[in-house]
């Protein structure tokens, strides 16, 4: 399963609200849902993700087993 963990430690580095999410880049209130819920996103969404924030999608997302729940190495929940 793909997970948007990383993309809120990299907003919490940053300084980035939910708030700026929807009023300073733009996000829709939904996709802030679905960011929050680890909902199923494109290519281009995330390809628009990392071009707003200036990250590799590594930077914003991994791949975590439906059966681990372990984090990658290195990644603090």
């Amino acid at each position: 399963m793909i997970v948007f963990d990383p993309f809120w430690q990299l907003l919490k580095e940053r300084n980035i609200t939910t708030y700026d999410l929807e009023y300073k880049y733009g996000l829709n209130p939904a996709d802030t849902s679905r960011l929050k819920h680890n909902h199923n996103y494109t290519l281009k969404s995330i390809n628009r993700f990392c071009e707003l924030f200036s990250c590799q999608p590594g930077e914003i997302l991994f791949y975590r087993s439906s059966n681990i729940l372990i984090p990658p190495e290195g990644l603090h929940m």
